[in-house]
């Protein structure tokens, strides 16, 4: 009779006690349940913003390459059309750089913000760039834009933009990753719980491994697509190996031109230069004195543009030229001796002052080179009606040796030449044998060893070439 309400009781009592345990177990695991919730929240915000700063970077390499291909589209094309992406891009990335920057000084380690201050520096030197091909396109001066693009410098600057958004990109996956081995790991820990604590919980770890499995399925898109891409730049690594075994192909081709040249031609022409200096020391005269006149100077002519042509070859091959201490008197001395009759026969004066400094750290082929082209110049332009003197002359700073030479010959007209004094087969005298590749050479020697040349020159008075060189 009293067992009844005693069990009664005992279960009312076991089942208070289950509620009150399912109670207290729910209530622990809410509490647990929305620990590790706000723990994912926080990894998931940390994904966000990795995720967004991934963007802005790899939207920052994409904007500076559709820059440089607006910039070589208007090179290539002249068509001011291909400016407009160029000019878009220009303006937009300046706005992604500074939210980029910013995000990364707020969210970021130093390392990061290290790597973006690197970044930017990249950045405006390759916008420097550009605009620099573009303002000499604008100035008509396409061989010097030729020259630049050849150097691979914009190629080179290109690259180091990648590889410092590649640091940040690798940095930014790196956190990702971390973030996502946290949240794995709260969900391992939820998931125990559950089974501990509650069936509720369960349901809640049903749907957040649903919502994980999507998540899933949407990185290994994204994972497909990231393969593709890297076969992409796969396939543009070989095509670069092909175009630089053309390149060296064609730079081989070219040693072997300058070898023809150098070797084939050059042997049969100096012995016509010789024999045609021998019947000139016979005195031919009569009527074949002027046609025998106008073959030595044509002879002479193409003799000296050998020459020319030879050493301009030679710069287009490139390599590493390495500088010596030049003595400039006995320089000057061997550039006599091989125009030796030029000299003579123009009744030039040569004068030299080398008191300050004789000796110039320099190539010695380029410094030969700059002295015969200067003073053959000298001594071809001289104004024949006075006598023709050449004066050259040093002054050494603390840094600098700066190589002065002076002549009183016709002079050059620099309100209309001026900008092209030292163009490619520009010439600025008529009736004279010009080609237009000697001051060009010079000037390529003097800033390919760090120094430059100014030209003072007048009409009827003569021309002063002012070379600056680090000493």
């Amino acid at each position: 009779m009293f067992k009844k309400p005693l069990k009664n009781k005992y279960s009312t009592l076991k089942l208070q006690l289950l509620i009150l345990l399912v109670f207290s177990a729910t209530v622990i695991n809410g509490f647990f349940f929305f620990h590790l919730m706000k723990q994912n929240k926080a990894s998931l915000l940390q994904i966000s913003l990795n995720e967004r700063t991934a963007l802005l970077t790899r939207q920052i390499l994409g904007t500076i390459k559709d820059a440089e291909m607006g910039q070589r589209g208007y090179i290539l094309t002249g068509r001011k059309k291909y400016l407009i992406p160029y000019t878009n891009a220009i303006k937009l990335l300046p706005g992604i750089q500074q939210t980029l920057t910013r995000l990364l000084k707020d969210k970021f380690s130093e390392a990061e913000v290290r790597h973006m201050d690197s970044l930017n520096i990249k950045l405006a030197a390759k916008q420097a760039e550009l605009q620099k091909l573009i303002q000499l396109k604008d100035q008509g001066r396409e061989n010097m834009v030729l020259d630049i693009i050849n150097t691979d410098i914009g190629e080179n600057d290109l690259n180091k933009i990648r590889s410092s958004c590649n640091l940040l990109l690798n940095s930014f996956y790196k956190n990702i990753r971390q973030d996502e081995q946290n949240i794995s790991e709260t969900l391992v820990n939820r998931e125990i719980s559950v089974i501990l604590f509650s069936v509720l919980v369960i349901t809640a770890v049903i749907i957040m491994r649903i919502k994980i499995i999507n998540r899933d399925k949407k990185n290994a898109r994204m994972f497909e697509a990231i393969q593709l891409q890297n076969l992409k730049l796969i396939r543009q690594q070989q095509e670069l190996k092909n175009l630089s075994v053309d390149f060296s192909s064609r730079n081989a081709e070219l040693e072997h031109f300058t070898h023809i040249i150098s070797h084939d031609l050059r042997g049969p022409l100096t012995n016509m230069v010789s024999l045609i200096e021998i019947l000139d020391d016979e005195e031919y005269s009569g009527e074949s004195n002027a046609a025998f006149k106008m073959l030595k100077k044509s002879s002479v002519g193409l003799f000296h543009k050998l020459d020319d042509l030879i050493i301009l070859l030679q710069n287009k091959k490139g390599g590493t030229l390495l500088k010596e201490t030049v003595i400039l008197s006995q320089l000057l001395a061997e550039v006599k001796a091989n125009y030796k009759m030029e000299i003579e026969r123009s009744g030039t004066v040569i004068e030299a002052d080398f008191v300050e400094s004789d000796e110039a750290l320099f190539v010695k082929i380029y410094m030969q080179s700059i002295l015969q082209n200067l003073i053959s110049n000298a001594i071809k332009y001289r104004d024949r009606n006075r006598k023709n003197r050449i004066t050259l002359k040093t002054y050494k700073d603390q840094d600098t040796l700066k190589l002065v030479v002076k002549d009183n010959g016709k002079g050059i007209n620099m309100d209309k030449y001026g900008k092209e004094i030292f163009g490619l087969f520009k010439t600025f005298h008529h009736g004279d044998d010009s080609h237009g590749i000697g001051l060009y050479l010079v000037k390529k020697q003097i800033s390919e060893m760090d120094g430059h040349i100014t030209i003072d020159s007048e009409v009827g008075i003569g021309t002063t070439f002012s070379i600056t060189i680090p000493a």
